[in-house]
């Protein structure tokens, strides 16, 4: 009866497993149109890229990665850069938010990005390891790397 048990726990076990890796739920990195770093908020995708002039955009994507136009959605980044948090504010410009300052000088720090989708929203909050040196595998910055490896 104990061996019975047994391997009905184990076959209801691996049922469950298979049952998650069949539900289509994947945890590769989407490439951001821009070059930039696909972070998995909701209703909306939100791309963080980092531009030449080390300013930010946020471009906010719809389901079939089409851009949406900011509206409502509030943004907050800090840099963690050493040896101070920088927080940068943001204006809407065309389909995307832009960054009014740079990011710190540097590289190799933590970047939080805080998306609300309106002022009453519960935040969502990403963690991104800023490192603007090219992968040599996507041929992405490092922040947005979609290798196997980034994962």
């Amino acid at each position: 009866m104990s061996h019975l048990l047994t391997l009905l726990a184990a076959s209801a076990f691996l049922g469950t497993a298979v049952l998650a890796a069949e539900s289509g739920h994947s945890h590769k990195t989407i490439a951001g149109p821009k070059g930039g770093k696909i972070l998995e908020s909701t209703p909306l995708h939100a791309e963080f890229f980092v531009q030449a002039d080390r300013k930010v955009s946020v471009t906010f994507y719809d389901a079939d990665m089409k851009p949406v136009a900011p509206s409502t959605q509030k943004l907050k980044v800090i840099a963690e850069a050493k040896p101070d948090k920088a927080t940068l504010e943001f204006e809407k410009m065309n389909d995307a938010f832009i960054s009014k300052t740079t990011l710190p000088e540097g590289n190799g720090y933590r970047v939080v990005v805080q998306i609300k989708t309106d002022t009453s929203a519960k935040p969502q909050n990403f963690r991104i390891d800023y490192i603007p040196a090219i992968c040599n595998g996507c041929k992405r910055a490092e922040y947005a790397c979609t290798c196997e490896h980034a994962e």
